[in-house]
């Protein structure tokens, strides 16, 4: 059964968290993220871990930071707790709410969003088979190079050397 609700509306949170941290403390950063939204009767949809990058500019002395994006749907209450949060976090270095727009049925909700997740993984599958099969050819090429090469070397040594007239 579907909740229809007219004050949902749909967000993406997008965390940097310090790269000095251990897995440990990212987990535990994330799960008060998720505890939050959970608490203020908001719905989870996903989570991306986009793993640590060089930022653009050091923020807060850090030239990188460990990056996971949260995708939820809540009221704004759920928001404005996240924000203080997330100030109230040392662990957070920045973070950023984006209003992605307002949800009508959650459940319909959920299932685009796991069909999306579906996708992108068997998109993502497809260029990893793209790319070891790539690296399949590249080596079989290199291999009959490689032999080519040892023939060439072995019937050149195998030619009887020219005279050469004084």
């Amino acid at each position: 059964m579907s909740k229809t609700i007219g004050k949902i509306r749909e967000y993406e949170t997008v965390l940097i968290i310090n790269p000095d941290l251990p897995e440990e403390a990212v987990k535990e950063t994330l799960e008060r993220f998720l505890g939050v939204i959970e608490k203020t009767g908001g719905t989870f949809l996903r989570e991306d871990k986009w793993g640590k990058r060089k930022m653009a500019f050091e923020m807060k002395k850090n030239p990188r930071g460990h990056y996971i994006l949260l995708h939820f749907v809540a009221e704004h209450s759920t928001v404005v707790e996240l924000q203080r949060a997330a100030h109230n976090m040392d662990s957070v270095i920045r973070f950023m709410v984006e209003l992605r727009g307002p949800v009508v049925d959650i459940e319909a909700k959920k299932d685009e969003v796991d069909k999306f997740v579906r996708e992108r993984s068997a998109e993502k599958a497809r260029i990893e088979a793209e790319k070891a099969e790539a690296a399949a050819r590249a080596a079989e090429a290199a291999e009959a190079a490689q032999a080519a090469q040892a023939e060439a070397a072995a019937s050149a040594a195998a030619a009887p050397a020219p005279e050469v007239q004084a």
